[in-house]
């Protein structure tokens, strides 16, 4: 595969070994997209942040372009460029508020709407419309508790000056979220940014079309009341509360090799795994360097309950990840290396070449492994 793969590249230092693609299930995208909207009320801004999750920006477009989406929100000047080139003639967001000069004139020029959520551009925007005779578009953007971007509450400048320069259009916030009580934590940030409103509305200024709940929060709380909800991994049924949701986006491979192993043997790197009994064990060839098991953790938890919870995972053996085969789960044992993993299909009648199915985080996913939509 390798040698196919460098005869039709000029550049050798791009060999990969392929044996995986990234499954996109387009109508499982568009049932998600019509199920936030049915069950928030609210117009959908649709992230398509970092490359389209994962999926390619064009893809993941080209699935909901026609799902009447409010907005698209992005976090790079090229991904809105994209979106242009792809023929996108809806609104776009650019969530990451940024300062050069050149950046913000291109967003202008592309009818990208600008998070203003510092006063260090106020005067690179004003300056943007002395020179093109355009009100930039923005969105003021408050910091309610992420601690990231955003004007706080005791920050937020005269607003009422800068309407003949600035196109004031909407009001949002980014929602931190919390590891102990989750409904409290978006609470009290909408308070803060329900504060903010209403000082910023009775300085004389419209707020426009305004936003709180990202996936989770519109997952669990629907709008909050507000007028849209701006979702991302909600849109491919990867958030916490998936009800109602479907997975539209997985790894495939395939069975590499199967081989038969004793109970008592160590398998793999250090020996990590003990078999407990003879078992069948199937070889995939793919692992962490497309993406496999590159699971983002958590905050560190050193408090007794995580303990006993942990050395309740060791002493009933729960696998930390499980693929399927010919719809059947099956655990993954010992440590997932670079490109190869072994998995435990004992109780499953499984033969190489069987196509083997991994839930992925896709952002984790490597460039070069292909995308399929389906």
């Amino acid at each position: 595969m390798c040698d196919e793969i460098i005869n039709n590249q000029t550049n050798a230092n791009s060999c990969f070994d392929i044996n995986a693609t990234l499954v996109i299930k387009q109508d499982a995208i568009v049932n998600n997209v019509k199920y936030i909207k049915e069950s928030t009320g609210a117009k959908v801004i649709a992230v398509v942040k970092e490359n389209g999750y994962g999926l390619g920006v064009a893809n993941l477009y080209n699935i909901i372009k026609d799902q009447d989406i409010f907005m698209y929100a992005v976090t790079a000047p090229c991904e809105a460029v994209a979106l242009r080139k792809e023929g996108c003639e809806t609104d776009i967001l650019m969530l990451t508020p940024i300062f050069d000069f050149g950046e913000l004139l291109s967003m202008v020029n592309n009818d990208v709407v600008i998070a203003f959520g510092d006063s260090r551009q106020i005067p690179e925007l004003m300056y943007i419309y002395e020179l093109t005779g355009k009100k930039p578009r923005v969105h003021i953007q408050i910091d309610s508790g992420l601690g990231r971007y955003g004007f706080n509450l005791d920050d937020i400048p005269n607003l009422k000056r800068y309407k003949e320069y600035l196109s004031i259009e909407g009001c949002f916030t980014h929602l931190a979220g919390s590891v102990n009580n989750y409904r409290r934590s978006v609470e009290k940030q909408v308070c803060v940014f329900n504060v903010a409103l209403e000082r910023i509305r009775a300085s004389g200024v419209d707020t426009g079309i305004t936003h709180v709940a990202n996936s989770m929060a519109a997952m669990e709380f629907g709008s909050l009341g507000f007028d849209a909800v701006r979702v991302g991994s909600a849109i491919l049924g990867k958030t916490p509360c998936k009800e109602g949701l479907e997975e539209a986006v997985w790894l495939e491979s395939k069975v590499f090799s199967i081989y038969n192993r004793l109970e008592g043997e160590h398998i793999g790197y250090s020996g990590e795994a003990y078999l407990k009994r003879d078992s069948s064990l199937a070889v995939v060839r793919i692992g962490t360097g497309c993406g496999v098991g590159l699971i983002q953790k958590g905050p560190m938890d050193y408090t007794f309950g995580n303990f006993v919870k942990n050395m309740f995972k060791r002493i009933t053996d729960v696998p930390e990840l499980s693929v399927w085969i010919n719809g059947k789960e099956s655990p993954v044992i010992g440590r997932i290396g670079v490109s190869h993993m072994t998995v435990d299909v004992t109780e499953n009648g499984v033969r190489e070449g069987d196509t083997v199915k991994v839930q992925v985080n896709p952002l984790y996913v490597h460039p070069y492994v292909e995308r399929m939509v389906i």
